[in-house]
Parts: C-alpha cells; structure tokens; sequence
C-alpha cells in the first residue's frame, strides 16, 4: 500500500488547507487539488512555492514527484500569483480576480509595489469598500481602520484621506471593487515584477525585478552562478548585447533562468499550447530538461469568449481583515 504524505497549503486569504496525496504523487495533482479546492479554472496564472532546507523558494514543478522536489524540507507550500496578467480585463473569473486582488495587497505590505501615496489611498479604499461595505458612521466610527493590515504604522491624516475615498464607493460590490482595484494596480511600475537578489559587476547585491518580461530577450542562458541574457538588438543594428547577472549561488541562478523563460514562453510565445516534450524552445538552455508547460497568454485570450459565456463558479471570500504577514519568499 503507497504511503500518504500532508501537504499543508497557504492560501492568499490566509487560510490553509490539509490535502493527502501518494508520495509518488508529481506537483499537478497537488495544484489540481488546490485549484479544485479554491474553484479556481484560469489556473495558469497560479502556483505553490515551497523553500528547501537551504531556505531557497522553488516553484512546484507539476511534472516532477512532489517528494523528490521538497527532499527532506517540509510540505509546507504557499498558493500564490506567479504570472501576474498583463490586465485585469483579460481575466474572465471573478474568482482569478479576487485572488490576483489579494496577491497585490501582499505585495504593497511587503513594499514590493510602490506607488504613490494618492495611489495608495485609492486602491486602500477599494479594499475597505470591499470588506466593509458601504460607510455608515454609527457602525463604523472614526476607528475601524486602526487594525486594517494595509493601514498599519499609517497617520491618522492618511486613515482620513482612506475614509473619505470609501464613503464614495458606496453601493460598490466586492467583485466591484476587485476589478477598480486591479485596473489601477496593473499600471503601476513594478506590477508583476519578479524579484531576484543579483550582484553587479564590483559584486555589490542589487535587488532586480521585471528583466524577464519587459524587455526583448533572444536568449537567455546560464553558466554556474552567471545568467547570460542575450538581447535583440533595435532596427538597423546588426548587434546583438548581452547582459551579465551574476547570481549568489547556481541554485539562485537556475531558478532566475527558470523564470525568464516561463515569463518570456507564457507572454511572448504565439503558440497557442506548450508542452515539455518534444520540441525545445529557442531560449532554453541546451542540456537543461525544464520546460514551460501550459497555456499562454495567447492561448488564455482566444478561450475568453467561451469563458465569458460561463457562469462564474461560487468561492467563498475570506476576510483579509486578518493579518497579512509580512514574509517574502
């Protein structure tokens, strides 16, 4: 008889989910198992991180054994975004939306995404009206956003500004306000950023974010703790440039690698399907069996019309009132 493992999983609301699984079980039956649990059908967005005994955080790989990916670590995983969408409009789930939502408000508290603080107000106050509902002084007072997550450490002239904001959102639903609130996040700078530790070249660590999908890469590959980006060159330059990073260790590096080519196969390829058979990409590295797997961006948006056409499935909305931890893996 196989044996049982416990993935323990954390999801964005904060509340966590037991899921039993073979220990023969890859990573696809576990986020299958996530995925139904939450109600979630655009899952390509998502995925599970875990941090090895080293403290290095992976993303489960779905085609490989659970088991062998996590080793001796613990089956501790977070549920989170790993593709942010490009916008909020080319998401058809009210479900996607309110985790994507959620995902953002992590990012703001753990100062990943910065903004201005007219910006923050706004967006604070679409999530108030989420959680609150409309403003009613009896109700409400003068205090009710003193334990807010996004509000600590705030002053009392910001908490103001927040409610002001919120008494003009009235008769606003949730799901309402998941979507104004995304629309606003998704222009901000370092929306959807993906952060690696790096050093330059005097070896000084820099904190970089957002090279794999915002620039125009022609390869990308990796040697030991360098991660080589080969770039296309502009019109009428017959030169190609090629950027350095340099990573603090290999497992960094591959993992750095890892994402530029899921970001570059997921937002820039027009095939409408990857798979990790057969056929290599022209990004990856030769000898390396990573592949992206899943649908694209492309393939996500030719489904929409017949998704718009379903009814949302019913998910149950957490209250982020609870405090979010300030933790980054």
């Amino acid at each position: 008889m196989a044996k049982i493992i416990t993935c323990q999983v954390q999801v964005l609301d904060g509340s966590n989910i037991n899921i039993d699984v073979n220990t023969k079980a890859t990573g696809e039956i576990l986020l299958e198992e996530v995925y139904k649990h939450l109600g979630l059908e655009e899952t390509d967005y998502f995925g599970l991180q875990f941090i090895d005994k080293k403290q290095n955080v992976h993303w489960l790989d779905p085609y490989k054994v659970i088991k062998k990916q996590v080793g001796k670590g613990s089956y501790s995983f977070r549920f989170r975004v790993k593709l942010y969408p490009i916008s909020p409009i080319y998401l058809f789930e009210e479900g996607t939306r309110y985790f994507l939502a959620l995902q953002i408000k992590e990012d703001l508290v753990n100062e990943k995404l910065y903004c201005s603080e007219d910006t923050k107000a706004m967006l604070t106050s679409y999530v108030v009206q989420g959680e609150f509902g409309d403003y009613d002084p009896a109700e409400h007072g003068t205090d009710y956003l003193d334990d807010f997550p996004l509000l600590e450490n705030r002053d009392p002239e910001f908490k103001t500004k927040v409610t002001e904001l919120h008494i003009q959102h009235r008769r606003a639903l949730p799901a309402e306000c998941d979507k104004k609130f995304l629309a606003i996040a998704c222009k901000l700078d370092r929306y959807g950023m993906d952060f690696h530790l790096i050093a330059d070249v005097s070896n000084v660590d820099l904190v970089r974010g957002g090279v794999v999908s915002r620039v125009r890469i022609a390869a990308v590959n990796f040697k030991g703790k360098q991660l080589l980006l080969e770039m296309m060159p502009p019109p009428n330059q017959p030169f190609t440039e090629t950027i350095v990073m340099n990573c603090r260790t290999k497992v960094a590096c591959k993992t750095l690698w890892k994402s530029c080519v899921e970001h570059h196969s997921f937002f820039r390829s027009v095939k409408t399907d990857i798979t990790r058979r057969p056929s290599a990409v022209s990004l990856l590295r030769r000898g390396s069996t990573f592949r992206y797997s899943g649908r694209t961006q492309y393939k996500l948006l030719q489904e929409g019309t017949s998704m718009r056409k379903r009814k949302s499935k019913r998910f149950e909305r957490l209250s982020s009132r609870n405090k979010i931890t300030r933790k980054t893996l």
